[in-house]
């Protein structure tokens, strides 16, 4: 059955159903309806963690302990124009995961040493004269999770990143007058990603249509 483009009720919205009229009337049910017993996603409630040298007999693991500012992945699919005659149209293309900026609490001693470690890694800034820098995928990249959680502590959704690596390494500025704490802002390149809901629903995409016969 094809998409119906009219203005039919019956193929919008079963809110649209709801008998709230006059008799022989259906109209729009204007109350909450399901999104009163939602469970909603909040978004201080997330992780992120890193492991990096995955190739090794002991990779390295950055923690979540001082995570402050996250984001969930970005998508851009580019759009190719097609011309014909005195009209145009676009139909989708490649895509693209866009940066992921994630911002660290910058404490002293060893505690964010792994995530300077992995910095090192790429680019080795303790040595500025070698400046050696691991030109090996799986040496220089790693893999990420980024969780959402519930207020119990139960999963609802996880972002798997793979060949990660960071970009670009902000410690960010200083100011006499401030009383915040330092961050180290990294923003992230990564080549993969794999959703998982822990919620249930199903996720579905319509088939892929063959080239008509003729």
């Amino acid at each position: 059955m094809a998409c119906d483009l009219t203005l039919n009720q019956s193929s919008f919205s079963p809110r649209l159903n709801v008998f709230c009229g006059d008799e022989g009337e259906s109209k729009l049910a204007m109350g909450l309806g399901a999104i009163a017993n939602a469970n909603f996603k909040r978004k201080f409630r997330w992780t992120f963690e890193l492991q990096y040298c995955c190739s090794s007999q002991d990779p390295k693991y950055v923690g979540t302990d001082f995570v402050k500012v996250g984001a969930r992945p970005q998508i851009d699919i580019e759009e190719t124009e097609i011309n014909y005659l005195n009209g145009k149209f676009w139909i989708p293309g490649k895509a693209t995961w866009n940066e992921m900026a994630i911002t660290y609490y910058d404490v002293a001693g060893s505690t964010n040493a792994s995530l300077l470690s992995w910095i090192a890694t790429i680019y080795d800034f303790r040595d500025p004269v070698c400046l050696p820098m691991n030109s090996t995928p799986s040496g220089y990249s790693g893999f990420a999770r980024l969780v959402l959680w519930d207020g119990c502590g139960n999963p609802l959704e996880a972002w798997l990143l793979g060949q990660v690596w960071p970009k670009a390494v902000n410690w960010g500025d200083l100011d006499m007058s401030s009383s915040e704490e330092c961050t180290i802002e990294i923003t992230l390149r990564y080549g993969s990603v794999q959703y998982v809901s822990y919620c249930g629903g199903t996720i579905e995409t319509c088939p892929c249509t063959p080239c008509a016969q003729t």
